[in-house]
């Protein structure tokens, strides 16, 4: 049993000792004593996650009169099948009453625990003035590093909070799984960050809080191996790389991956660009959100090698350098002068949106195409397929492995966001056949202008005939390091 001190029934009213009907096993206790105020709890399937995250949000609710507690997931129908329903089932009546009009549980005590879906990015701009004494995320790696930053943001207290708690409140507990959009940021901030179980002190720039990482297995939860004993072998039963993901929580390798990329297999160290290779420029528009810039040559197998790139990143997730189409026409200009490349002939590849008339908002009326602005500084684009159902086919085809030679897709090392955005890249959880856009797909979708240029038929390479576990290994021997991962 959860036994808690001192609750007072109503605000102002008499304190109480109150039992719950809760018996924390050892890693949800450890969650529950954490002096951290930033943390994950998780890793693989089955430790009792949910169910301690709910806790948590009820005993630190109990304790904390007029707390503001907010627990998310990213949809609704998810959050009421995995806490709604649930805590209407375990939390005692007598502490307060769901209000299903406002979904949130209303304690006698002036807390609330408040239940949030947060489907689309735009979506965390409705707790714009919201003060979350604590959030609370079941599936942190479903959501986006912005919607995590943005909430983060509006984590504060100014009531009254006992001197014992102050280093939990205010304070964020999120559980999950590897895998989704956010498992790069949730993986460098957190698994990679320091050592399991040791609380660190985040840098200023990520909020300074103190912050820990709690793995978590299947065995660390008795209750259901012993109440389900079957399900570890239904786990053991699933293929990789989804067996060693959900049975040991490993984040090298995660649910929803979209593409197996492995160093050893697809990096290369540069070499001079042949002088009768053929050439190509590919390029995905952006202004608010990063552009993608990348060089190819194309060996006489029909290899693509990618030698060089320009990423229009300021560094902070998904937020671009707000370049005019005439500061990076200059750019890549002037890069090509620097890669030996004017003069040269290069096929140069966009999406169609660069040819899209733009309005002009100084003079009225319609400006200019981005192609028309690259044309007057002598970067001639043309179209590139986007059909986003063949292309990801196309970019499978060149990752694949190869029995007869290497990969028909190689990246010289110094295309670092390259390989730092690709192997973190999610499948869309309601089409497989498409990637989450969400996520920081913009060297993807430029990358695949020159997959499409250069077509594979199905099945030309030869698929690499190895145990499917060696073929793990070369990916998980290469997995993106902290510093990569952010």
């Amino acid at each position: 049993m959860q036994q808690i001190d001192h609750i007072s029934a109503h605000p102002g009213g008499s304190d109480r000792r109150l039992v719950l009907e809760y018996r924390p096993q050892s890693l949800q206790a450890r969650l529950h004593a954490c002096r951290a105020n930033e943390i994950v709890f998780g890793g693989a399937a089955g430790p009792g996650k949910s169910h301690a995250l709910r806790f948590e949000a009820l005993i630190m609710c109990l304790r904390v009169p007029g707390l503001r507690a907010y627990l998310f997931r990213r949809t609704m129908s998810e959050l009421e099948r995995n806490h709604i329903l649930p805590a209407l089932d375990q939390f005692p009546k007598a502490l307060g009453t769901y209000r299903d009009s406002k979904q949130r549980f209303e304690f006698q005590n002036g807390s609330m625990l408040n239940f949030c879906g947060c489907q689309r990015e735009k979506d965390v701009f409705r707790y714009q003035g919201a003060e979350l004494h604590l959030l609370l995320i079941d599936e942190l790696t479903s959501f986006t590093e912005f919607q995590y930053d943005y909430l983060r943001g509006r984590v504060r207290c100014a009531i009254k909070v006992p001197a014992a708690l102050r280093h939990r409140v205010p304070g964020i507990v999120c559980a999950t799984n590897p895998g989704g959009v956010g498992h790069g940021f949730a993986k460098a901030r957190f698994v990679d960050f320091a050592p399991p179980g040791e609380c660190r002190r985040a840098p200023a720039a990520e909020g300074g809080m103190l912050r820990c990482y709690i793995p978590g297995r299947l065995s660390d939860n008795r209750i259901l191996m012993e109440r389900d004993p079957g399900y570890v072998a239904r786990l053991m039963a699933l293929p990789e790389p989804y067996r060693t993901a959900y049975l040991e929580g490993d984040w090298d390798v995660f649910m929803g991956q979209a593409f197996g990329f492995s160093r050893r297999l697809h990096v290369v160290k540069p070499r001079p660009v042949p002088e009768d290779a053929p050439l190509f420029m590919t390029f995905d528009w952006g202004y608010g959100a990063p552009f993608s810039v990348g060089w190819w040559w194309v060996d006489a197998d029909g290899r693509l090698f990618r030698f060089a790139e320009w990423y229009g990143s300021n560094g902070s997730p998904n937020q671009g350098l707000r370049l005019t189409d005439s500061q990076i026409a200059a750019g890549v200009v002037e890069r090509e002068a620097r890669l030996g490349l004017a003069g040269r002939r290069v096929t140069r590849l966009c999406g169609p949106d660069c040819f899209a008339r733009k309005p002009d908002y100084r003079g009225g009326g319609q400006g200019p195409s981005t192609a028309e602005v690259f044309a007057g500084a002598g970067v001639y684009l043309s179209p590139g397929d986007p059909s986003r159902t063949i292309k990801i086919r196309q970019f499978h085809e060149r990752l694949r492995p190869r029995e007869d030679g290497p990969p028909m897709l190689q990246v010289y090392e110094t295309c670092e966001d390259f390989i730092r955005t690709i192997p973190l890249l999610a499948t869309d959880r309601r089409n497989v056949e498409d990637i989450d856009t969400t996520g920081e797909d913009h060297i993807y979708d430029e990358a695949c202008h020159a997959c499409m240029a250069r077509p594979l038929a199905p099945g030309m390479a030869k698929t690499a005939r190895m145990p499917a576990a060696q073929l793990i290994d070369a990916v998980l021997a290469e997995a993106p390091t902290e510093e990569e991962c952010r």
